[in-house]
């Protein structure tokens, strides 16, 4: 009797679990069907900021803000930053970019989620892992010295990411020019993330603001794996309580509102 009381949960997650992976395929292909060249340019963006960084650095004669490697201090925030906002810029057009398949029953606009983050989060620790373990081999040393640290980093941004995500997919569906504004918004946050600078070195009144931004805490909190006494600007909980609290809102509205999301 309990195996066949197991067996309508047992056979819904297994439903659930192929039309997820067929979506990661679909979603796959679109990423990189049409231009062979897609992962290249993956590989180029983030390469592309660290060495205009390297340029102005270099050119300005400037110290670097900690540590003894420029070049990894760059990397250390780029990841940080772009890792965040990379796989969530990819996630939050999901539910738009997979419209017609949600006209089947099977498929909710979660799994659209879900299944272009798991290809997304795939694809940038890919990119993390090249970059990292290419610095390790050109500087002939550790890279992350705190690996349990770094773990948790990795697991916060990725939380963090679906669930910035998954809120912005869902407003995105009932609020007209929402995207818009979060194209207005890109540029400032990635400013104000602490990318160029070390935050903890800025006045306090200007700390105050930088603390705000989740993504400024993502990016201190994967530098803390990389230095070992790195003076970072960086609440956990802060991160993770906004994550969890973007995720809910998200699942509360997209199961209020999915006859309409659906329809938009």
């Amino acid at each position: 009797m309990a195996l066949l009381a197991d067996r309508p949960l047992s056979y819904a997650l297994g439903e659930n679990a192929r039309v997820i992976s067929a979506l990661v395929v679909r979603s796959a292909v679109t990423r990189f069907g049409e231009s062979r060249l897609g992962f290249v340019w993956i590989l180029i963006e983030p390469a592309a900021y660290i060495g205009i960084f390297l340029l102005i650095h270099t050119a300005a004669k400037a110290q670097i803000p900690f540590g003894d490697n420029a070049l990894l201090f760059m990397l250390a925030g780029v990841f940080g930053f772009r890792m965040t906002r990379g796989i969530a810029r990819k996630t939050e057009k999901a539910i738009a970019t997979n419209q017609p398949m949600l006209t089947y029953p099977l498929v909710r606009p979660l799994d659209t989620l879900i299944a272009t983050f798991l290809l997304e989060a795939t694809i940038w620790l890919i990119i993390c892992a090249l970059f990292m373990t290419g610095l390790a081999f050109t500087l002939d040393r550790d890279i992350i010295v705190y690996p349990a640290e770094f773990a948790e980093a990795i697991f916060a941004i990725l939380y963090f990411a679906f669930s910035f995500a998954a809120f912005n997919a869902t407003v995105g569906s009932l609020v007209p020019r929402y995207d818009t504004f979060l194209s207005m918004m890109s540029m400032p946050l990635m400013l104000l993330s602490g990318i160029f600078f070390m935050p903890a070195q800025m006045p306090p009144s200007f700390q105050a603001v930088l603390w705000w931004n989740p993504f400024m805490h993502c990016v201190e909190w994967f530098r803390t794996s990389t230095y070992l006494d790195y003076n970072a600007l960086l609440s956990k909980p802060y991160v993770l309580g906004i994550a969890t609290a973007l995720l809910t809102s998200a699942l509360v509205l997209e199961r209020t509102f999915r006859r309409k999301i659906i329809g938009s």
